[in-house]
Order: structure tokens, then C-alpha cells, then sequence
């Protein structure tokens, strides 16, 4: 009887914890059921113009009226200019989002109340399909207010052999890939490994992650008709990309330890692929995701790609620092968070070795303080010494001869030494 109660209590534990081990299984593949339809159908499911910049150019008592009505709507952000070649190059060098330029054009029956205009609008498809329809839809209702037709100008179109624009965004998620997923299997398989192990394993795979994953595209989606300098440049960026990936998933994986996985995945997918730009470009993203568009690492590196790919690196710079920033920031964080940890376990080394030593020194005994009486008997003892005298006494036996009369003279029997007062 009494060996049932603890093999009963033991089987019950046993079943608890597998239990929790079970739940904890399904925490991961839970939390991205949830996670992936809240944040990407979420960010993509409409896209919208949502403050898309548009730049309207033509005489201001034409164009101020068609500016002003397109920008009390939460669609678009319009500005407007009369300086004549600024529609084409705002596009080019991706000031804004498209534009639409108005110019009167003088006929034979020329009529001061009823003037003829040509309208041009100037897209970029690089920017994406669907923010190039928009801006050609709007230019085409210019047109009809004005009763004139539309000249559509495409200054960045997209190459034929990325016809949906997603080459770049296929870049930058498969090269992402490679950064984070080198840190997971590690924290797998070296679970103890030093910081400068996991920034050497981040930084081979920033070199050659982008020459793979784009070599290997490129035989089916080409070079975009770019040259050697602008792969180059590229490739450059996407390096700086990867690192940034990786220096991420080690800052987590420093916070986060074994559930760094979690962590990783929504801050590097959840977060950083959404507002990139890539599914739905940013013009048409709602605000929430506008808003970390435009300072998340992703959104840095995807812009750059589309700036060097299809803008002659207009607009990049903006981009890069943006990029730059996070991979400075990061690697500054984790090498603090590391750093503090290693002086923090060194402390406590410390103090448990002062214990240490502190228990093994033998007890000290510390002396009774003397009373009025002690004292006293203590220096009375050691006044008697001061008195004691050393004397040398012997003893002395006489003895009688029986034949003679006198006294024999007297021997000394015993000598020794002895204590008188």
C-alpha cells in the first residue's frame, strides 16, 4: 500500500508534463495561424490609394482647382507647379508617385473662353502595376473635365521578363531566408556558440546567399536588362540586407533564447515582408503599414533594389541609410546586451568566490572584556612573581660515633634547591 501513493504521484507527473510538452508544441504553428492572416491579409487584402503623392503641373488657375479636389481625398497627396518639364523628372527621379501635366495648346480658332489643353500623364510601372493604374486613371478624368484625350508616358517600365514586378521582392525574400535560418540551426546545433561565431555564420551567408539566390533566378527571370555596375550595386545592398536579417535573429535569439524562433519569424516575416512594398506597394498600403514602411530595414532594401534596378539609383540614398541604420543599430544593441550579461555572470562569479573564501577562514575567538574583579586577580598574581625568591637550602644530619665521645662533625645529606618567601 504504501508503494502505490508514489508510483501513482510519479505516473501523474509523467502525464502532466507530457501534457505541457504537447501544448508547448503547438504554441509555434498556433501563433503563425493566427499571426499570418491578422497581419498579411490585412496589409494586402485591398490596396487602395492611400495618400498617393501625384504632382499636377500646368498654369495655376487650371491646375489649382483639379489639385485641390484631388487632395481633400484620403487617396491622394496632390501638389501642384506651373515650371514645365517637372512632371517627367519628379517621376524619374521618384519624388512622387506619377504625374499629370497640363498644357494649353494654341489652334487656328484659338477662344479665350474655351482654350484647348493636352494632357500627359506620367506613370512608372517599376513602382508598381497597380500605382501606375492609378495615377493613369486619374489622368484619364482629368482629361474627360477637360474634354481632351490623355497621353500616357511610362518613364521606368518594368523589364519583360518581370512583367508583375516581383523578381525583386523574390530577392529579397529568399535571401532573407538564409540569414535567419543559419541562426536557428545553430541555436540547434551549437546552442552555446560565441557571439563572433554567429556574426562569421551571418556574414558568409551575406555573401553568398545574394550571388546564389539571384545566379540561380537569373536563368529564368535574366539580369532586367541592367549592367555589370548596376548588378553589382545590387547585390552590394542585398549583402547589407542579409546582415542586417542576421544581426537581427542574434539580438532575439540573445532575449528570447529557445523561443527566438517565434520572434524572429514575426519580427524578419510578419513585420518586415508586408511593409516592404513588395506584395502591395506602399502608396496603397493602409497607414498602420505605411508608417513602418518608412522605417523598417525591409522597406530600405527593397526600395533601393527598385531605385537601382529601374530609377538609375534615384531615390536610393534615402533608402540605404535607412537599411544602414538598422544594421549599425542592431549590432550596437546586441554587442551591449552581450557585453552586460558577461560582466553581470562575472559579478556573480565574483561574489560567490568572496563567499566562498569568507566560509573556509577558520572562526577567530574574541577575547570576554575584563571585569573590575579580573583585573584585579590578575595583578595581584603578578605582583607575588615579583616577590618569588630562589634559595639554595640543605639539610644536615649529625651522627655519634659509638666509641668516641665527640660528635662526628656534621655531612650533608641532601642539597636542592627551594622556593621560600
Amino acid at each position: 500500500m504504501t508503494d502505490t501513493i508514489p508510483q501513482t504521484s510519479t505516473a501523474k507527473d509523467s502525464r502532466t508534463a507530457l501534457l505541457l510538452k504537447l501544448a508547448t508544441a503547438f504554441v509555434v504553428p498556433l501563433f503563425f495561424v493566427i499571426a499570418f492572416p491578422l497581419l498579411f491579409v490585412g496589409a494586402i487584402h485591398n490596396p487602395t490609394p492611400n495618400n498617393l503623392s501625384l504632382l499636377v503641373v500646368g498654369p495655376d488657375e487650371v491646375v489649382s482647382g483639379i489639385t485641390d479636389g484631388l487632395d481633400t481625398s484620403d487617396e491622394f497627396a496632390a501638389t501642384h507647379t506651373d515650371v514645365e518639364g517637372e512632371a517627367k523628372s519628379s517621376v524619374e527621379q521618384r519624388s512622387v508617385m506619377g504625374a499629370i501635366e497640363i498644357a494649353p495648346t494654341a489652334t487656328e480658332t484659338e477662344s479665350v473662353d474655351a482654350p484647348a489643353f493636352t494632357v500627359t500623364t506620367f506613370v512608372a510601372s517599376a513602382e508598381g502595376a497597380s500605382v501606375a493604374a492609378a495615377v493613369r486613371a486619374v489622368g484619364a478624368d482629368v482629361a474627360d473635365e477637360l474634354g481632351v484625350s490623355s497621353t500616357e508616358i511610362d518613364v521606368a517600365p518594368l523589364d519583360s521578363q518581370d512583367p508583375l514586378g516581383s523578381n525583386l521582392f523574390s530577392l529579397l525574400t529568399y535571401t532573407s531566408l538564409s540569414a535567419y535560418l543559419v541562426i536557428i540551426v545553430l541555436m540547434q546545433v551549437l546552442p552555446g556558440a560565441k557571439l563572433r561565431i554567429r556574426y562569421a555564420a551571418v556574414g558568409v551567408a551575406a555573401i553568398v546567399a545574394p550571388l546564389m539566390v539571384f545566379g540561380l533566378s537569373s536563368i529564368f527571370v535574366g539580369d532586367y536588362g541592367a549592367s555589370f555596375g548596376t548588378i553589382v550595386a545590387l547585390l552590394g545592398v542585398n549583402t547589407l540586407y542579409v546582415f542586417t536579417v542576421g544581426a537581427a535573429a542574434v539580438l532575439i535569439e540573445q532575449f528570447l533564447g529557445k523561443m527566438a524562433t517565434i520572434g524572429i519569424m514575426g519580427f524578419i516575416v510578419l513585420l518586415n515582408f508586408p511593409s516592404s512594398g513588395g506584395p502591395t506597394p506602399a502608396a496603397l498600403l493602409p497607414s498602420f503599414w505605411q508608417s513602418i514602411h518608412n522605417f523598417y530595414f525591409g522597406a530600405g532594401a527593397y526600395e533601393s533594389f527598385r531605385s537601382i534596378i529601374y530609377f538609375d539609383g534615384s531615390g536610393a540614398q534615402r533608402w540605404i541609410l535607412q537599411l544602414a541604420g538598422w544594421t549599425v543599430g542592431l549590432v550596437m544593441v546586441t554587442v551591449i546586451v552581450h557585453l552586460s550579461r558577461k560582466v553581470f555572470a562575472l559579478r556573480t562569479q565574483v561574489t560567490d568566490l568572496t563567499s566562498l573564501a569568507t566560509a573556509a577562514l577558520p572562526s577567530t575567538v574574541i577575547p570576554t572584556p575584563a571585569t573590575p574583579a579580573t583585573a584585579a586577580s590578575a595583578e595581584h598574581t603578578a605582583n607575588e612573581k615579583k616577590h618569588v625568591k630562589h634559595v639554595k637550602h640543605e639539610i644536615y644530619e649529625v651522627a655519634v660515633h659509638p666509641d668516641r665521645h665527640e660528635p662526628i662533625p656534621p655531612r650533608a645529606l641532601t642539597s636542592g634547591e627551594g622556593v621560600t618567601r
